[in-house]
């Protein structure tokens, strides 16, 4: 086994060796694997075990547009790849916002494929696709917008960094009394971090960790770093 691990920490495995050593491991083997390999493994703070709560059944991190990740990284790119397992690498040099921000997963319209789509339906299928451009273009010939639409859009918007439309949408949706309320709050208080208005990213995030939503903790630790 310590030969094995060996040759893996050093590259020298085939992909087939790599994918059959990876299937051998307990997730306690991942994580101390992941340890010597320098990552974090999961969401920093246990962001991603707080979104779980939230939305049954999300395994799996989607790329984003924007990406900040050093170079060293390349060699562990694809370590710890299983089903119930995301890893998720941050470096002190990343901003708050990219240590925390993932897009949300869609789970409100059933991915749909065929000439017949509804425009609802066609901006949930380009978002799955990451196609955040087709996916506001068909929101945006909506008549009308439900509050998980605003929301969506507004994922939308901050994949293609358009911030000040992204915070049209989520503070929209963050003020009422709805599903995705404490969801937008959290990224609204991302952005504005983004953005360095420490103060409304605050008022957010204390609001966030006084609630009893699946953001709370996420909400108290990222407190304690401001």
């Amino acid at each position: 086994m310590d030969e094995l691990k060996e040759k893996y920490l050093q590259g020298k495995m085939t992909d087939a060796e790599q994918k059959a050593f990876e299937s051998g491991l307990s997730g306690l083997e991942k994580e101390e694997l992941a340890g010597e390999l320098g990552i974090r493994a999961g969401l920093e703070s246990g962001f991603r075990n707080e979104l779980r709560k939230t939305v049954a059944g999300f395994e799996h991190k989607k790329p984003r547009v924007r990406k900040m990740y050093p170079a060293y990284i390349s060699v562990a790119a694809s370590v710890l790849i299983a089903a119930s397992v995301v890893f998720y690498f941050t470096t002190n040099n990343q901003s708050l916002f990219d240590q925390y921000y993932q897009p949300y997963p869609n789970y409100e319209v059933t991915t749909l494929r065929g000439a017949d789509l509804t425009s609802r339906e066609k901006a949930y299928s380009a978002y799955d696709a990451e196609d955040y451009i087709g996916a506001l273009a068909s929101f945006d010939v909506l008549e009308t917008l439900s509050m998980s639409d605003y929301f969506f859009r507004g994922i939308c918007h901050i994949q293609l960094r358009q911030y000040d439309r992204a915070l049209n949408d989520l503070n929209l949706v963050a003020s009422g009394d709805n599903e995705y309320s404490p969801a937008a709050k959290w990224y609204a208080a991302l952005i504005y971090l983004e953005l360095k208005n420490e103060a409304k990213a605050t008022d957010l995030l204390k609001s966030l960790s006084k609630s009893a939503s699946a953001f709370s903790a996420s909400a108290i630790e990222l407190l304690d770093k401001l």
